[in-house]
């Protein structure tokens, strides 16, 4: 399965070497009007906009819904890339819903592939929830979570949805 997100990927990324207008036109739907992300694609350098059009096609593939991308980040280490945050749908086996994400896309020349992933979501009680989530050792000590380390600000983060509101496109 990860095989084929991967070539799709792949093939999504490609497609911008032939129609970078068209793509950045499919692009424009999934970024949210209210960030000052620019979606227009060049098709030679991968910058910020190539790592939001694979995002969506990488958060697609996890199956979450209504995707509008929000704000994106480029980091430099521990390894080259962008970090974007998305808000959209996605219930879990659990039946746990999970309405913001994160998801690491590298550039150089792994471009495009996915290096981190984090959602997060609120419990019925109100209560923050991330996925993975925190793990506790038997003393109620937490564990570190590799994932974690690219949660740079949890509370922005968690209130990506109060600060982007669905938009009415």
């Amino acid at each position: 399965m990860m095989a084929a997100i991967n070539v799709c990927v792949v093939l999504a990324l490609r497609m911008m070497d032939f129609s970078p207008g068209l793509c950045s036109l499919i692009l424009s739907h999934y970024i949210h009007p209210d960030s000052q992300i620019s979606a227009e694609l060049d098709s030679v350098i991968f910058d910020e906009a190539a790592a939001c059009w694979s995002a969506v096609f990488q958060l697609g593939s996890k199956g979450i819904e209504e995707i509008q991308i929000c704000e994106v980040m480029r980091i430099e280490a521990p390894l080259s890339g962008y970090l974007v945050d998305a808000t959209g749908y996605l219930e879990a086996d659990d039946s746990t819903a999970y309405n913001v994400f994160r998801i690491g896309i590298l550039s150089g020349e792994e471009n495009g592939g996915e290096f981190v992933f984090l959602a997060g979501g609120l419990t019925e009680q109100g209560e923050s929830i991330l996925l993975p989530p925190m793990e506790y050792q038997e003393d109620s000590i937490s564990v570190f979570v590799c994932e974690h380390e690219f949660l740079f600000d949890a509370d922005a983060f968690l209130t990506l949805q109060d600060r982007f509101p669905a938009s009415s496109i």
